[in-house]
């Protein structure tokens, strides 16, 4: 994360998390990434190199979250008339933990922080190489790098859900959805997070405005602004229109489209070790954006 006075800017590769559809389907994810963290304790130990194991701590659930996940749409509509998508409320409601969650902190964090450059370099080399030996023992995957991980994730994830775009009753659903936004795009996938996406890409080029400084260079970037919560209110407020306004037209589309949705990616999560949390609804909207 690059941080500057005026906006924080958050490179997103790699930065994952996952939907739920059952408890048991989550556990056993769990229990994969613990696994996953406990080969790569044992690989950097045989190297002689320190390693805290940092596995994701386990979700905790806001109230009304898997609800909404599920396509209630009492739910959606109670969440998005206060906080809109989730854009423009983290900045409006600094405090609120259901749009501003604690962050866990990696305990490797200080030793990094206390290498000199050289050895840095070294330890990172060993920890991809470790994080690829530990995905092939306990997944059975061949990954290049943790970026090349969360690539092939990401990938499986948007695979999966293709089938969706299938489905006779949501492609139907989606036409008429589309038809209410006033939107070409009538593809069931597409459409989930469509009016999000516009609202998020705004946010952003409002946010790059701002930035002091010259822009980050590789990797596209979205832009996270950093206003204040009575500058970004208005924001926030054209944002839970837009929201409601969704809502309203996919009123029928969502109790229908989200639940497979969840299904079929917390299935792919669990594959590849990952535990299923909410946040990667705005994960999956902003890399659309990428």
């Amino acid at each position: 994360m690059l941080i500057a006075k005026a906006v924080a800017v958050t490179l997103l590769a790699g930065t994952f998390g996952g939907l739920t559809a059952s408890p048991s389907g989550d556990a056993a994810a769990y229990e994969k990434q613990t696994q996953l963290e406990a080969e790569r304790v044992a690989c950097m130990t045989e190297r002689g190199l320190d390693y805290a194991a940092s596995p994701e701590a386990r979700y905790k659930w806001q109230p009304g979250e898997q609800e909404r996940l599920a396509g209630d749409l009492k739910a959606l509509r109670a969440y998005r008339a206060k906080y809109g998508f989730g854009v423009w409320s983290p900045n409006v409601y600094p405090k609120d933990e259901v749009v501003n969650p604690v962050r866990q902190e990696n305990p490797n964090d200080k030793t990094l922080m206390s290498l000199p450059a050289d050895e840095l370099k070294e330890w990172r080399a060993a920890d991809e190489s470790c994080f690829s030996q530990a995905v092939k023992e306990v997944l059975g995957k061949t990954v290049t790098s943790q970026d090349d991980y969360h690539d092939q994730l990401d990938a499986a994830v948007r695979k999966s859900l293709s089938v969706l775009d299938q489905d006779e009753r949501l492609v139907q659903l989606g036409k008429r959805f589309a038809a209410c936004l006033g939107v070409n795009r009538t593809a069931p996938t597409a459409l989930d997070g469509l009016s999000h996406t516009k609202i998020a890409r705004q946010a952003s080029d409002v946010a790059k405005k701002a930035w002091k400084g010259e822009l980050p260079k590789g990797k596209t970037a979205i832009f996270r602004p950093n206003l204040k919560p009575a500058q970004a209110r208005p924001y926030l407020d054209k944002e839970i229109k837009a929201a409601l306004k969704d809502l309203d037209c996919g009123k029928d589309f969502y109790p229908a489209y989200s639940p497979k949705a969840v299904e079929i990616t917390s299935r792919v999560y669990q594959e590849f070790g990952r535990e299923g949390a909410a946040q990667a609804v705005s994960s999956r909207i902003y890399r659309k954006l990428v």
